[in-house]
């Protein structure tokens, strides 16, 4: 894919973090747009985060409903988090789902790569399929409700495409692996 020409991409003029949370900043730029004039960019920096496809046996996959405060709903997803600092996303990945489904993954192979809403954060996620589950100690987090939910693949597709599955990292990664052939 080429670029475009140099000139073409708006220069930052001024930038302010007006937020510092737990696992998130929020910046404020202000901008020169190449058409002329200025404009305002609200950026929610972010450390990165895995997204995990958990397959239980041929053909099942650990699904989470977790409650998700920022819209007020029980959401059904794949187990997912954030990197901690110095954390590779294979680590990250590992930990999610242990900590999220009480099960310890034997392997773990890299599945697609995504910004999540590049419009305002720099969120990069990265999507793994993992295999081989073991039981292991759940350990979530204190601030989530985590119920684990086992079904069919095909159900699990079939949920992405008529709402009951409604979170775009698990739409995206269960269709990645679909596609992918891992589901089988």
């Amino acid at each position: 894919m080429s670029e475009p020409p140099s000139g073409r991409v708006p220069v930052v003029v001024e930038s302010h973090v007006v937020h510092r949370g737990r696992k998130i900043r929020v910046r404020l730029d202000r901008v020169r747009l190449p058409q002329g004039g200025e404009g305002t960019q609200d950026v929610i920096e972010h450390p990165g985060a895995v997204a995990v496809v958990p397959l239980s046996a041929p053909g099942r996959v650990l699904l989470i409903r977790q409650w998700r405060h920022a819209v007020g709903r029980w959401l059904l997803e794949i187990p997912a988090g954030t990197l901690e600092p110095g954390e590779t996303p294979v680590g990250c990945a590992r930990r999610e789902v242990q900590e999220e489904t009480g099960r310890e993954p034997g392997a773990i192979e890299p599945l697609v790569t995504f910004y999540t809403t590049p419009g305002f954060t720099d969120e990069l996620m990265y999507g793994f399929v993992a295999r081989d589950l073991r039981s292991a100690p759940a350990q979530g987090d204190p601030d989530e409700v985590i119920e684990t939910v086992e079904v069919d693949c095909g159900e699990a597709l079939a949920m992405c495409l008529d709402g009951r599955i409604t979170d775009g990292k698990t739409i995206a990664c269960l269709l990645a692996a679909e596609r992918a052939g891992q589901l089988g």
